[in-house]
């Protein structure tokens, strides 16, 4: 019985994550243009979650510039993570 709710737990968790997750683009133009996106997700979002979304945002144009695309999704990830998407 403790076994299935473990394996019920972790399914929840792999549904929760990917429904966050974003596609990064292996190029620069492409990671840029993700950015921008998730920018125009977080309109609706309160002040404070705005402010982290938008230092979020200079970090993940940090990885897209320096052609960091793994950090750059992960990034993108904690991002859609905070706006919903």
């Amino acid at each position: 019985m403790l076994k299935r709710f473990a394996l019920a737990g972790a399914f929840v968790a792999v549904l929760a994550t990917s429904a966050f997750a974003v596609s990064v683009p292996k190029d620069v133009n492409g990671c840029l243009d993700t950015s921008l996106e998730l920018f125009k997700s977080a309109e609706s979002l309160s002040d404070d979650k705005k402010a982290k979304v938008e230092q979020l945002l200079g970090k993940l144009e940090g990885h897209c510039d320096a052609k960091q695309f793994a950090e750059a999704q992960s990034v993108a990830d904690e991002v859609a993570g905070l706006v919903g998407k």
